[in-house]
């Protein structure tokens, strides 16, 4: 009888510590693992210039490499201002190699010529000028008035843009020309062939800041990535700095968990935690403690308990080590620290 009762008493310890084993086996599981939701980087793509999109070359979804172009905004304007800048740098060479050449009765002659030729050009573009003007300042009339529409008075405004930097070349390349035959008439000096050596290379400048101007308005891909939401329009004028397209970086991805304060000592920077997530059963990949937060706030409001949410925690960030092939942005996951 006695042997029985032993026996009993035994296998009721037994069964005692084993649940309390369980309990505290799973209560360590648990304080261990934390979930959140894995997230890649996400980078918009801007211009550094404005304009109206001419070209829209990615869709949402779209993987893309670095270079890809992404957009092409209007570069006419951008065109004729290379084109006077070109103009002036080879009108300052001219003058630099006369100076250099010293100034003879011909070339008197031809720099002459070159600025009753200049002159004729300004004069013909002046009324065309004044006549675009007045159409502009009717249109806008009309438009108030709701006569016309606002792209009526942006394609009025535009030609009369185009037309005034015609004008403008002209009247430079008047001043130039009229600056020329000055030099010569009067004779070159030492000053004045460094003072034009100068004008050459200003000239040289804008040739490039007007090349570099018309690269920014080809939009490229700053990195490889997917296209994950895209924010304008074929046709729409965008200002600089507007996010054209936002793209995720699929191989920067990452997970940020919320620890208790009082776990918070067995938690290191550069230690490595295995990720599961319901998409691959059984499995787990490898990330590694990027960051943690040296400012104590309140479990995020997505917990599902009172008594978690009111639990004082620190952000921990995890890069993704493994997986990435595998580990998509948005997935719920759980995060098991060593």
């Amino acid at each position: 009888m006695r042997k029985k009762i032993t026996i009993v008493v035994i296998a009721l310890v037994l069964i005692t510590l084993s649940i309390w084993g369980n309990r505290y086996f799973n209560h360590s599981t648990e304080t261990n693992t934390y979930s959140g939701t894995i997230e890649g980087t996400e980078l918009p793509v801007q211009p550094e210039l404005g304009g109206r999109i001419v070209e829209l070359l990615v869709h949402e979804g779209q993987l893309i490499k670095a270079g890809d172009i992404i957009a092409k905004l209007d570069d006419s304007q951008a065109k004729i201002s290379l084109d006077t800048a070109k103009s002036q740098q080879a009108q300052a060479q001219a003058k630099l190699n006369d100076l250099l050449g010293g100034a003879r009765a011909e070339e008197i002659r031809r720099l002459k010529e070159m600025l009753t030729v200049a002159s004729a050009n300004a004069a013909a573009l002046a009324p065309n000028l004044q006549f675009e003007e007045n159409n502009l300042t009717n249109d806008q009339k009309l438009y108030a008035a709701g006569s016309i529409s606002k792209q009526i008075v942006d394609a009025q405004q535009n030609k009369l843009d185009t037309l005034k930097a015609q004008y403008e070349g002209a009247q430079a390349n008047v001043s130039a020309a009229q600056a020329s035959l000055d030099q010569a008439q009067a004779g070159n000096t030492q000053p004045a062939i460094q003072a034009q050596k100068a004008a050459v290379d200003i000239t040289a400048q804008s040739v490039k800041a007007a090349e570099l101007s018309i690269n920014k308005l080809t939009i490229k891909s700053p990195s490889s990535g997917q296209v994950l939401y895209k924010h304008v329009e074929l046709g729409q004028v965008v200002n600089p700095g507007t996010t054209l397209v936002t793209m995720l970086d699929p191989l920067d991805l990452w997970i940020k968990i919320y620890v208790p304060e009082a776990k918070l000592s067995q938690v290191k920077v550069g230690e490595e935690a295995s990720i599961a997530v319901d998409s691959y059963p059984g499995k787990t990949f490898k990330g590694q403690i990027q960051y943690i937060s040296n400012q104590a706030e309140f479990t995020p409001k997505n917990v599902q308990t009172k008594e978690e949410r009111t639990t004082t925690v620190y952000a921990v960030k995890l890069s993704i080590t493994e997986g990435k092939d595998q580990l998509k942005a948005g997935m719920p996951a759980d995060v098991t620290l060593r």
